[in-house]
């Protein structure tokens, strides 16, 4: 079913002068559309159809390219879908996607082409996240959705030897009191192994994510950076204003992979007023942050809570001032590690429940449970959590809604041609 009827268009090639470029133009009218400007018979882009030609425009030739077409069944969006091969030179791409849209496209959206390839049943969402992976990490993220497929079968499976073992201990356990006890251990072992390996992997799938250090000036974000980095790579001083282009590290917390950056602080005048403001201007909704205020006695900017995935709220320098009674806050001390286990569980969390990250944290706590109630013997319990744990595979293996957030996630990372 084609769920985006309208065309849409875009460069798929990076900007730039070269010697080739690419546009894609997907959705119905696709074919209609180019025939009209390469001045071509109707129905001649129609299937999958090659043809090299002229666009033209008002009577001016814009460039000699190469299209080729796919009809909606083999293209990769699921619609009829054009590629046109012109010269890399950006004012004929521009000169091209103008023509384009004066005859019915429109500009795409970033990911839209893969949006509409998930929504149409091409791609899987486990596919889109795959996708996402490879354009930020380079290499390696299809074959992970491979075994993260393949760790969840295993996972099903798992989950099925212990049920078995487990429902025949509790029909004979008044009569075979030793009946498999140590068995149902090892089992119950191997499935908490392999949803600890889950947990790994969708982490890396899931991809980046910011974190944001923000807050007052001299509020301890340079000294929490700093250690957090591993190196003196921002400037601390007590002077207001030290911090102003904002330093930045990828650092692995619990195997969530994460882009940390120091930021100037708020409430400053003059150039430091300008790069505070062009933070808060740059943050989005996969950003979180990490507000940083002494005692907590400053709050963020109602504009951080609507603008960013979440708002980690601590009370900074808990060395030198007293803490806050506000349970939202977190009392932390860079200097002597006070609440600094705790911030790095919370800055290296899944992004969100409806998340596949989120429902492999969800099997792993359930698999502890599991293990915990067997070795104390308490079998019916343990059931109960073996049913919650079978119903959340089920999310992941059926690849429906259960974890849109990543796919939304994962398409928002995407460069506008894809």
């Amino acid at each position: 079913m084609n769920h985006a009827p309208d065309v849409i268009c875009a460069p798929a090639t990076p900007e730039g002068t070269s010697a080739l470029a690419v546009i894609r133009m997907s959705g119905r009218g696709s074919f209609r559309i180019l025939e009209s400007l390469m001045s071509l018979e109707p129905g001649r882009l129609e299937g999958m159809r090659r043809k090299l030609g002229q666009v033209k425009s008002k009577g001016k030739i814009l460039d000699s390219v190469v299209a080729l077409s796919w009809p909606a069944d083999r293209s990769y969006t699921g619609e009829e879908m054009v590629e046109i091969t012109c010269h890399g030179v950006p004012a004929i791409l521009r000169d091209i996607l103008d023509a384009l849209i004066e005859h019915g496209a429109r500009r795409a959206e970033p990911g839209e082409f893969t949006r509409r390839a998930f929504l149409n049943g091409k791609l899987s969402a486990m596919d889109v996240m795959a996708l996402a992976g490879t354009w930020e990490s380079g290499s390696g993220a299809e074959e992970l959705s491979g075994k993260i497929r393949h760790e969840v079968r295993n996972l099903s499976e798992l989950l099925s030897v212990v049920e078995e073992i487990l429902e025949g201990d509790i029909e004979f356990e008044e009569r075979f009191p030793d009946s498999g006890g140590g068995s149902i251990e090892a089992a119950a072992g191997e499935f908490l192994k392999a949803a600890e390996a889950l947990r790994g992997m969708t982490a890396i799938l899931e991809g980046r994510i910011r974190v944001l250090i923000m807050g007052p000036v001299n509020s301890g974000k340079s000294t929490l950076f700093n250690l957090l980095a591993g190196t003196e790579t921002a400037l601390i001083s007590e002077a207001p204003g030290t911090t102003r282009d904002g330093a930045s590290a990828r650092i692995t917390v619990r195997g969530r992979e994460l882009l940390l950056c120091d930021t100037a602080g708020t409430g400053g005048t003059g150039i430091d007023r300008e790069a505070s403001k062009l933070v808060l201007e740059s943050i989005g909704c996969w950003d979180r942050i990490a507000w940083l205020s002494p005692s907590g006695r400053t709050p963020p900017p109602d504009s951080l809570k609507c603008g960013a995935m979440e708002v980690i709220l601590v009370s900074s320098r808990s060395d030198e001032y007293p803490g806050t009674d506000d349970e939202d806050w977190l009392s932390m001390s860079a200097r002597t590690g006070e609440g600094l286990d705790r911030f790095m569980e919370l800055i290296s969390g899944a992004p969100g429940n409806t998340s596949l990250e989120g429902i492999s944290n969800r099997l792993l706590n359930l698999a502890r449970g599991v293990s915990e109630h067997i070795s104390q013997g308490e079998y019916d319990m343990a059931a109960i959590l073996l049913s919650e744990a079978r119903a959340e595979l089920k999310v992941i293996l059926d690849e429906g809604d259960g974890f849109n957030l990543s796919v939304e996630r994962a398409l928002s990372r995407m460069c506008v041609g894809k």
